[in-house]
Parts: structure tokens; C-alpha cells; sequence
């Protein structure tokens, strides 16, 4: 938890009640969540807490790397992450679409791809951010080795 404090007195933002309870919400859980989910959870330890509040925290969160925001299915649905990696670490998401926990990883080989893709696209590519999908191996071993 104190990595995550530093981080907010870093980004000078206060680590208020309803931050750190946000934060504790996606350690404890380690699966992503909606804003509405978060709200729902608030609202037990926070009588007078309203929907704007729990986005303008989730936002802030995620612009300073505590959290990772990403949007499933297309729906224009956002949803909330913790991100373990360190900020300034580069690294990709990894998302069980049956369970919903989230995995940072490490590996990288994007720049083996960069100069065909700029090449196809003609855009010059500064950054990158990937998210991949699939089942993890709690999941697998529960449906039996289904896919």
C-alpha cells in the first residue's frame, strides 16, 4: 500500500479516504471492475459518495499509473485495473474473459514489428499499449482443459 501512497504524494494528490479504499478494492479483488461496480462497493463505507466522484478518482488514478483503464467488447464500457508494474516500466495487460483477473507481463517484441507496420500504415508509431484476452490457467483447469 505504500507504493501506492507515494505514488498519489508524487502526483500531489492526496490519499483521501475514498482513494485508498478504491485502491484497496482492486488489490483485494486483482480483477477488473466498472465504475458502477466500484460506486456499489463505496457506497457501504461511504454514505454521501456520488457516481462523479468515483470517475474523477478512477481517472486520476489511472493517469498516474495506479490503475489501467480498457474497454471490453466495444461497448464503450470502460473498466478499471490495477496495474502491478512500476510506473515507467514498460509492460502490457493480459485479461481472463471468464474470471476477469488481470495480468501484467513484460514481454515485448513490438519492435521486431514496428518498421513493417510503419511501413504498411505509413504512420510513424511513438508508442504502443497492448491488451490481450483470453482464459488463464485457474480457468483452464476448471473447465477441464476446454477451450
Amino acid at each position: 500500500m505504500e507504493k501506492y501512497r507515494k505514488a498519489l504524494k508524487e502526483n500531489k494528490l492526496k490519499a483521501t479516504p475514498k482513494r485508498i479504499a478504491i485502491i484497496k478494492f482492486f488489490l483485494k479483488n486483482k480483477k477488473y471492475a466498472s465504475a458502477f461496480d466500484v460506486y456499489c462497493h463505496l457506497r457501504a463505507n461511504f454514505k454521501k459518495i456520488g457516481f462523479p466522484t468515483v470517475y474523477r478518482n478512477l481517472d486520476n488514478l489511472t493517469k498516474i499509473g495506479i490503475l489501467t483503464k480498457f474497454e471490453l467488447d466495444e461497448k464503450n464500457l470502460f473498466y478499471y485495473g490495477i496495474c502491478a508494474a512500476d510506473k515507467g516500466v514498460h509492460h502490457h495487460h493480459i485479461i481472463c474473459e471468464r474470471c476477469h483477473k488481470i495480468s501484467d507481463f513484460e514481454l515485448c517484441n513490438f519492435e521486431s514489428l514496428k518498421g513493417e507496420i510503419e511501413k504498411e500504415t505509413g504512420f510513424l508509431i511513438n508508442h504502443h499499449n497492448l491488451f490481450l484476452k483470453g482464459i488463464c490457467k485457474l480457468c483452464q483447469e476448471s473447465m477441464g482443459g476446454e477451450r
